[in-house]
């Protein structure tokens, strides 16, 4: 005899998949893209440049840009930076591409629109993330520049990528008439 499975057994079961299969395909696809721009250097020259740019703009602080052999380095007159591959963005970029590109349910064209405007966004806040840890170690205050720095840091990962997934993932859906 068949055992009838409930319609509420059913979708309950389903749920567990689908986040076992979104977790899984996102782990491995934010490996994958992680593994393959952890062999350049552009994205930590992109963060340099771009930093020194918010720098001059937001702080009116004189730097530059040094690229060297590992690593670019921003200079100013007090402090000298290296923008290693944590300051870069690249695993940031890495957890985007993995969480919009696992979310099997939207469409292609979407993914690719959402994960380039998530990208310019994970720019621009590492800019200001990185230069306004500059700004403060330049002007010597290195209590706020360690809390910026460690501060910033974790909650960029966590509160923008998360913040700008949940709004691009919602701003998809079906929206309910007000008739």
């Amino acid at each position: 005899m068949k055992q009838k499975i409930s319609p509420k057994t059913n979708r309950k079961d389903n749920s567990w998949y689908l986040a076992f299969k979104f977790i899984s395909l996102s782990f491995i696809l934010t490996l994958s893209l992680n593994f393959a721009i952890s062999i350049t250097n552009i994205p930590n020259i992109i963060a340099a440049y771009t930093s020194k740019l918010f720098l001059n703009t937001l702080f009116g602080i004189d730097a530059s840009v040094l690229l060297n052999a590992d690593f670019p380095i921003i200079q100013t007159q007090n402090l000298t930076a290296i923008i290693i591959d944590l300051c870069s963005g690249k695993l940031e970029i890495a957890i985007l591409f993995g969480i919009i590109f696992a979310s099997f349910e939207k469409k292609t064209n979407y993914k690719i629109k959402g994960f380039a405007v998530g990208v310019l966004l994970l720019l621009i806040f590492n800019a200001i993330r990185i230069s306004t840890t500059i700004y403060f170690f330049d002007s010597g205050n290195i209590q706020w520049s360690a809390i910026f720095h460690d501060l910033l840091f974790r909650m960029f990962l966590v509160i923008i990528i998360v913040t700008y997934y949940a709004i691009w993932y919602y701003y998809d859906l079906p929206r309910k008439s007000k008739a």
